[in-house]
């Protein structure tokens, strides 16, 4: 049906002629010339003769005013029927004198005026009004009920066009569909022309076309559902993706499929970019670390079942963090860019590349077996790097790497990137030997240097030479203490050492676990002091390894603890970062922290922004708090990239109730920076260095 004639219908009311209908053979019945059925209250038309409706728009509106001032003025008797009759004398134009029918139940006045020299029949009129009103009730409810349909069908197709999603119906036996306007539009076809499955299924390339058809066969013969995403071209030649569902079903006129079709073209791609956005390096656009931990197991995978090898290179840049500090991110990125641009030269088509972090590379080189096999590689790459030394004069590109074969040096992805670890760190303390392959002696030589640490460690256990150290967290309007973080030092008589140079303590799961009790212990008794030194409202934040967060007792040791220094579990916040959190059983840990949230403890999410799914954690566990890292506060005077990522960190934080704490402010102008932005906590050199606990709670009585 052409649009212009679906238009002319849509603007007829047929109920409105039916009602008129009522009312003129109503007036045909009694002899009368005009006649009308007003409501009471008001004088609303309820219905008209075609005759009345004929008057001139003033007139119609004088005499309906006319009857329903007479009616008001009527004094009816009590024990008067049900429908009280009235006379009222006319304007001129109309007629003399009207009939008029008054019904207070429904409160609807019935009136007629007669022919010229007639007088209306009064009883054969009440017969004729009480036959018409039934119709004239029952046409107004079909109207209220087109109405609501007509609105509930404008919704619905205002929810069709915003989700881009329609209806459609077909009988099996004859083929015949039925579409929704939306599902027109998603084949760019004309609304209302009329379609065949035959034709429909063109629009559908193959095998997309032969799917779709096999598809709807199977669930037609075997009753079910088809669930498919496939691409169309439509009759102007453009491309979409649409995703079909259907049902079969036995109805009146047979068997029939009826299902939705949505076109899916627009959030296939924006799911398509924010894979890519959460798995590349947004400077370099190399696969980052997440995508390249898939990328190798991937490739142990793949090399166990074709029995072959390859080789994982790990490449280090040692001063582009220092770079960063002292330039923000733009020179540095500029470095990236060439860095990356020269090692893909190094690599072929079928290797990997990826920026696994700030200043690290790493390769999957496929056919390399053997050290030997490696040998032109490194030597391009040795090249490469002597080149990069000499355009940088040294400053910035200081490269070192690490090698490591599978299945020589390891059998699985996450031991053959610890191996190649092995040798990028020797491969940092050898200035003259850049690339160093890894071998059992180096094996070896790490594990001798691990356990001495560990035996270190459980010495300085005993002694009592793993202390806290306190850092405060500052209102940077105010100017105020608000929090303070506990960090681990390790105190000897001859050096201490912050917790990045003992990492393999913290790693052992047994080393890890005492010191991290023992800190803890140091802590409570601190604060339990300090509440009887002050009543300044602050919370401690205590870091928690993977170690910790992964041990059974861990939840009900804390609280336990916390009860036995006569302190609340809302006294602390818990650090985790991410690391803490991706590998591990998500609702098992949830549960964790769940529970422990329940009793009071607040959990932080540390060095936000450099892992790979923070937005994801934080909607999926109870943070309370993130802390920006400090990578991003370094430079944020001069870098606007950085301001921006802050400023968009600031606006998911605010918009879910968070609070945010800025790490590593070290200079007045970062703080003024972090105020413009609207972060107001902050925590670094600026405002105090980690201290031991007497110096700390000395800096509560100091003035700001």
């Amino acid at each position: 049906m052409p649009a212009s004639e679906l238009t002319l219908r849509e603007t007829i009311d047929p109920y409105g002629e039916l009602a008129a209908a009522a009312c003129n053979l109503l007036a045909d019945c009694i002899g009368a010339r005009y006649c009308a059925m007003v409501a009471f209250d008001g004088g609303e038309t309820v219905a008209v003769s075609s005759e009345f409706m004929g008057l001139p728009l003033p007139t119609r509106r004088q005499t309906i005013a006319t009857v329903v001032a007479a009616v008001q003025d009527a004094t009816f008797e009590t024990d008067a029927p049900s429908s009280q009759m009235l006379n009222a004398k006319m304007p001129e134009s109309v007629g003399s004198t009207a009939c008029i029918l008054f019904f207070p139940e429904t409160e609807i006045i019935v009136f007629a005026v007669p022919a010229e020299g007639r007088t209306l029949p009064v009883t054969a009129f009440r017969r004729a009004a009480l036959s018409a009103l039934p119709i004239v009730y029952r046409t107004a409810d079909l109207r209220t009920e087109r109405t609501h349909l007509r609105s509930a069908h404008q919704l619905l197709s205002h929810v069709e066009e915003l989700a881009k999603i329609g209806g459609w119906e077909q009988v099996i036996d004859t083929g015949e569909l039925q579409w929704s306007q939306e599902v027109y539009e998603i084949h760019g076809l004309e609304p209302g022309a009329k379609v065949d499955l035959e034709q429909a299924l063109k629009l559908y390339p193959s095998p997309a076309r032969e799917k779709l058809r096999m598809e709807m066969e199977r669930v037609a013969a075997e009753d079910g559902e088809f669930d498919l995403t496939t691409p169309i071209k439509t009759p102007a030649g453009e491309e979409r993706i649409v995703r079909t569902v259907g049902r079969s079903h036995d109805g009146p006129s047979g068997r029939r499929f009826y299902g939705t079709a949505q076109d899916v073209t627009r959030q296939l791609s924006t799911e398509k970019k924010r894979w890519w956005a959460a798995n590349h390096d947004p400077v370099t656009s190399l696969p980052n670390r997440l995508l390249f931990e898939d990328r190798i197991a991937v490739a142990v995978r793949r090399a166990r079942r074709e029995g072959r090898s390859f080789a994982l290179l790990v490449i280090e840049i040692a001063d582009f963090a220092r770079l960063s500090e002292h330039t923000g991110y733009t020179l540095p990125d500029k470095h990236m860019l060439d860095v990356a641009s020269r090692l893909a030269d190094v690599t072929r088509d079928s290797d990997t590349i990826a920026r696994v972090s700030i200043n690290e590379f790493a390769f999957i080189l496929s056919d390399v077996d053997t050290p030997e096999a490696f040998v032109p590689a490194m030597a391009r790459l040795e090249e490469q790097f002597n080149e990069m030394q000499r355009e940088s004069g040294g400053d910035g590109v200081i490269p070192s790497a690490g090698v490591a074969f599978f299945p020589m040096h390891a059998e699985g992805p996450d031991e053959l990137m610890r191996a190649a670890e092995m040798a990028l760190g020797r491969a940092r303390r050898k200035l003259d030997q850049p690339v160093v392959i890894f071998d059992r002696p180096l094996a070896n030589d790490v594990e001798k240097r691990r356990e001495t640490v560990l035996e270190r460690a459980r010495d300085s256990l005993e002694k009592g030479e793993f202390v806290p150290y306190y850092q405060a967290q500052f209102d940077m309007e105010t100017k105020e203490i608000t929090g303070v973080e506990a960090l681990v030092r390790w105190q000897k008589p001859e050096f201490i050492l912050d917790a990045k140079d003992f990492a393999y303590a913290l790693d052992d799961h047994e080393i890890g676990s005492r010191v991290g009790r023992a800190v803890l212990d140091a802590v409570i008794a601190d604060i339990a002091k300090l509440r009887s030194l002050t009543t300044l409202p602050f919370r401690v934040s205590v870091n928690a390894s993977r170690t910790e967060v992964l041990r059974n007792d861990f939840l009900d040791t804390f609280l336990e603890k916390t009860r036995s220094g006569n302190l609340k579990p809302n006294d602390f916040i818990i650090e985790i970062t991410e690391d803490v959190i991706i590998g591990v059983d998500d609702r098992t840990l949830h549960d964790k922290v769940s529970y422990l949230a329940s009793s009071g403890v607040e959990f932080s999410l540390d060095d936000f922004g450099t892992g790979y799914a923070s937005l994801i954690h934080i909607t999926s566990f109870p943070i309370k708090e993130i802390k920006i890292d400090k990578q991003f506060i370094s430079g944020i005077q001069s870098d606007r990239r950085k301001r921006a990522i802050v400023r968009g960190i600031m606006q998911i934080a605010q918009s879910m109730g968070l609070n945010v704490i800025a790490e590593g402010v070290e200079t007045a102008q970062q703080q003024e920076v972090l105020r413009e932005i609207g972060c107001r906590h902050g925590q670094g050199y600026l405002f105090s260095f980690p201290v031991p606990f007497v110096e700390f709670a000395a800096m509560l009585d100091q003035p700001r």
